[in-house]
């Protein structure tokens, strides 16, 4: 039971470490394309992810080839319909979409890939992160509602399911964690390569732009997959989808805090729902 606990514990970490994502990119240089955005977070984080990997010195089962090209199709999309969509929305909306859309969208994937059903608890914990989630995405009132934005995010957090249902596969077939996790990440950095080059690159050089690509590979990439995926190898897919509800939370409490970004009394609550929700599965 206390290893299970330690798994979901890496989940909502995990979940942590994602929510900082919007905000960074915030903080960065302005006028930045997303999509030059999100594949140089891809290159960073594959690289961080292969020393990560050449220093556990793990002996791993090979990823099977369709495991592999789908996490990482589904990893370069995430990255390209995420960073537009906060782009689009605002960091919180973006991220309470794509995100609160997961675990629902990964409850459909698993079981039509892998027939995994979800659990009582899941669905229970689901519909009461949900109700926060709604609350959240509902209580903002200084974005304006942007419908491309919207599907974006929700495109994303089809993305993110794909992934989860992906990776959970490949580390139940016997592929270690950091085996899976760099070969994904660097086939995806690969297929999103070109899109770095989107607009003027000078802007990586500048200071701002090269601690904010640092921190997305480091914080919320190498980081944060490596804790998601050690919880993920004991741990439903559904069930972890859910647990990353925290990255959402994270990132509202760091647009109001770090942005600036106005959030009301009923904002603050669907945030204490989500949290219960997480604290329900997690326990």
């Amino acid at each position: 039971m206390s290893n299970l606990r330690a798994r979901n514990a890496s989940l909502v970490l995990a979940g942590v470490c994602f929510g900082t994502t919007g905000t960074a990119q915030a903080l960065g240089p302005k006028g930045v394309s997303p999509l030059a955005v999100g594949s140089a977070r891809l290159i960073v984080g594959a690289l961080l992810l292969y020393i990560f990997h050449r220093a556990m010195r793990e002996i791993s089962t090979q990823i099977s080839r369709q495991d592999l090209i789908l996490g990482a199709i589904s990893v370069a999309l995430y990255q390209i319909t995420f960073f537009s969509a906060v782009k689009s929305t605002g960091v919180a909306i973006g991220t309470v979409t794509a995100l609160g859309s997961a675990p629902a969208l990964t409850g459909v994937v698993a079981y039509l890939i892998n027939r995994e059903k979800p659990t009582k608890k899941w669905f229970v914990a689901t519909v009461i992160t949900s109700l926060g989630i709604i609350v959240l995405s509902t209580a903002k009132s200084t974005a304006l509602f942007n419908i491309g934005g919207f599907l974006l995010a929700l495109a994303a957090g089809a993305s993110y399911s794909l992934f989860a249902v992906v990776s959970k596969r490949a580390l139940v077939s016997g592929v270690k964690i950091t085996d899976a996790m760099f070969r994904i990440f660097a086939l995806a950095a690969v297929l999103s390569f070109p899109l770095l080059f989107i607009g003027d690159i000078n802007w990586i050089m500048s200071t701002q732009g090269s601690v904010m690509i640092l921190w997305l590979g480091l914080v919320p990439t190498a980081f944060a997959y490596m804790a998601y995926a050690y919880g993920l190898e004991k741990v439903r897919a559904s069930t972890a989808s859910t647990l990353i509800l925290a990255e959402p939370a994270t990132a509202t409490i760091l647009a109001a805090v770090v942005l600036e970004e106005t959030i009301n009394g009923r904002g603050w609550i669907g945030i204490v729902v989500v949290i219960v929700g997480l604290l329900y599965l997690s326990l």
